[in-house]
């Protein structure tokens, strides 16, 4: 029998940790961002949730016979100046990179507080890819992918084939843990290598799933593949579990929140241009103009033209 390979722990070693998201598909940079980072980001994401529970707008899912037990908080973009500092940290953007290459967008900002009495949820966030097929295969039209749809079975129908080809990596996630991340409070669980397996988890099919949990300190950064098949841990504890997540995907897909509409004005104004290029508003290959391709940024706000006749130009 091979002996079990050393799984990823934290480390400061970017090249180590982006060889064990190209095996396991994750990684863990320990101390992601500074103690007054986490603090200031922890005060941040629970004021913020306080202020919606009390507002009627917040979000609950993860309990047992559909109660809402975890808190989720989204477009984090407009709730803070400590998160949008996260955007731009060198280190997790270089391992974001490794996955996705020179350009990207922010598909999504979000926060999980996951609260005593969840449950397991096994998932991947990449879904949406459609799979490699074969000519005269039936598949599933892109416009007609649900999540329901994609579980378990690869083109064809068998859910333990292994595939000569996988659909690449296109999104990617980085969680920043804004407490520690403990097997008792429900730190996130990945399964080490299943980025290369080409399918997506089904309850059904895959009742023994070889679970790792992502314990590490409070200023961890796991980067991890959107293949990967991963979960919300059950917090069994008494203390909520808080961690923000950025979605990040290739910048030739639709992001998961509508960022370059609903971003505030208010962040728009002080937001650098690197900013700006994560929310969507840089020009890839000519996607995501408005009129002429040649400009490679568009406007907050910008509109197209409008019906135009000779005579309504001097």
């Amino acid at each position: 029998m091979l002996p079990m390979p050393e799984l990823p722990h934290p480390t400061e070693d970017l090249e180590v940790i982006k060889s064990n998201i190209d095996e396991f598909g994750y990684g863990l940079l320990a101390n992601g961002i500074t103690p007054e980072q986490v603090e200031a980001g922890r005060i941040r994401l629970t004021e913020q949730a306080a202020a919606e529970a009390r507002l009627g707008t917040s979000h609950h899912d993860a309990g047992p016979n559909g109660s809402g037990v975890n808190q989720r908080l989204w477009f984090l973009i407009n709730k803070g100046q400590v998160f949008r500092d996260f955007l731009l940290n060198r280190r997790v953007r270089e391992l974001v990179g490794h996955i996705l290459g020179d350009d990207y967008l922010l598909s999504s900002f979000t926060a999980n507080i996951a609260r005593p009495g969840g449950i397991v949820e096994p998932h991947t966030d990449q879904w949406w890819m459609p799979k490699p097929t074969f000519p005269g295969k039936t598949v599933v039209k892109p416009g007609s992918m649900t999540r329901e749809k994609a579980r378990g079975a690869h083109i064809g129908g068998d859910a333990t084939a292994k595939l000569p080809m996988i659909p690449p990596a296109v999104a990617c996630n980085a969680m920043w843990m804004l407490t520690d991340f403990t097997a008792e409070n429900g730190a996130t669980l990945v399964v080490p290598g299943s980025h290369l397996w080409g399918r997506e988890p089904d309850k059904a099919r895959d009742t023994d799933i070889p679970w790792v949990q992502l314990t590490a300190p409070a200023g961890t950064v796991a980067v991890f593949e959107a293949r990967t098949w991963h979960s919300t841990g059950a917090n069994t504890g008494t203390t909520d579990r808080l961690g923000a997540l950025t979605y990040f995907c290739a910048p030739i897909f639709r992001q998961q929140e509508n960022i370059a509409m609903g971003v505030s004005d208010e962040v728009l104004a002080s937001a650098s241009e690197e900013l700006l290029g994560l929310i969507g508003y840089k020009l890839w290959q000519g996607y995501g103009r408005i009129e002429s391709p040649r400009n490679p940024w568009i406007r907050p706000g910008q509109k197209g033209l409008g019906e135009l006749r000779p005579d309504d130009v001097a």
